[in-house]
């Protein structure tokens, strides 16, 4: 018998618990890694919208703590078109409306200065042309839901749109995305000549100091006005930074709770058997060997819950994404990096928690754990 075979020994001697234990231990793992996944899913979705229009900078009201309930004067875009260094400015305005089929969908409206329209990729149907207010463009994921195609209608806030044009998008909040003409927007939530904010582009955005140096220019200009690059968008949307809050806090006290599931399983595996561990420690054993083979007896049951976890986590996340009302605004980025961190992190709350019952075992005289029961 040695310092692996003991604990293998131990944990096969009481399967049902051990098994137990690692079902717990992988619930927080699978807790962890899907609320964790979907977090960096959102930012890396809204970074991907960014990088599809092709935005640098996004102008939004300072101290807003929600771009989409905040409302700005539509006429800025002209005073921001006017600054040295800005190629150009769209007007954008957003809300998340609930179809006549009972799911959820984003209605992006863009304003037709700009080109940015030009850059939408069309893959069937066409864009709405200038002046045409009763048309709407979807994404590829939504149009599949819906069964949308161009020609068809689509109902909006009791207002009808013509569907011209289905576009494929890298973002998944975009692919489930409704992408209107500004005005038709505006007039569908009674906001003429207001939007939510800007999306700017300026020359050399390749250069990382001519961007910091514009944004700084442009704060300076315009005083009222926050401006974000587009790369860090994501930590300025209160939905994200709720979303992310809540996966670490949620993660934080799962892990707490495996640690507490390990140091219960191994305090009374270590106290039903202090009349074996004397006899360990009378034949010979060193303190570091039996304390090492109870830490040992630790990680080989976190691990076995990290199996769990993995496929539990990964399973979550699949129905998560699949599920009708909200799923389409779902992809999570659970990368192999994020898998090794979390396997890495569960090993690590399993080791923890047999240090205090290994430390105790080694604690005590030979012949006071002979005679323990």
């Amino acid at each position: 018998m040695n310092a692996i075979t003991y604990p293998l020994r131990n944990l096969g001697n009481h399967r049902l618990r051990s098994a137990l234990t690692a079902v717990g231990i992988g619930a927080a793992m699978a807790s962890l890694l899907a609320l964790v996944g979907l977090s960096r899913g959102v930012d890396s979705a809204v970074a991907l919208s960014m990088q599809d229009r092709g935005t640098d900078i996004v102008a939004i009201k300072k101290g807003s703590v929600e771009i989409l309930t905040t409302v700005l004067d539509e006429r800025l875009a002209g005073q921001l078109r006017a600054q040295p260094g800005v190629t150009n400015v769209m007007s954008s305005m957003g809300d998340v409306v609930n179809l006549d089929t009972g799911q959820m969908a984003y209605v992006a409206a863009w304003s037709e200065e700009g080109g940015f329209w030009t850059t939408l990729p069309i893959t069937q149907g066409k864009r709405p042309g200038p002046g045409d207010y009763a048309s709407a463009v979807l994404g590829q994921t939504l149009a599949e839901t819906l069964g949308k195609r161009p020609g068809d209608r689509i109902e909006l806030e009791g207002q009808s749109f013509l569907v011209s044009g289905i576009s494929k998008q890298a973002s998944v909040i975009d692919d489930r995305s409704i992408i209107l003409p500004l005005l038709s927007l505006q007039r569908l939530l009674g906001r003429e000549g207001k939007v939510s904010g800007f999306h700017i582009r300026i020359d050399h955005p390749e250069k990382p100091a001519r961007l910091a140096e514009m944004r700084d220019r442009l704060a300076a200009a315009f005083p009222e006005l926050a401006f974000v690059e587009a790369g860090e968008m994501a930590t300025h949307t209160a939905l994200t930074n709720l979303l992310r809050a809540m996966a670490w806090a949620s993660s934080t006290i799962a892990l707490v709770m495996a640690f507490v599931i390990v140091l219960n399983t191994l305090l009374m595996a270590v106290t039903e058997r202090t009349r074996e561990i004397g006899l360990l420690s009378a034949i010979g054993w060193k303190p570091s060997r039996i304390l090492a083979t109870i830490v040992l007896e630790g990680v080989m049951v976190a691990a076995a819950g990290a199996v769990v976890g993995v496929a539990a986590g990964l399973l979550s996340l699949q129905l998560m994404i699949h599920h009708p009302a909200v799923g389409g605004f779902l992809q999570p980025d659970v990368t192999p990096v994020l898998l090794l961190q979390s396997v890495v992190l569960v090993l690590v709350v399993g080791a923890l928690g047999g240090l205090y019952p290994a430390w105790r075992a080694t604690h005590m005289r030979p012949m006071e754990l002979l005679r323990g029961e």
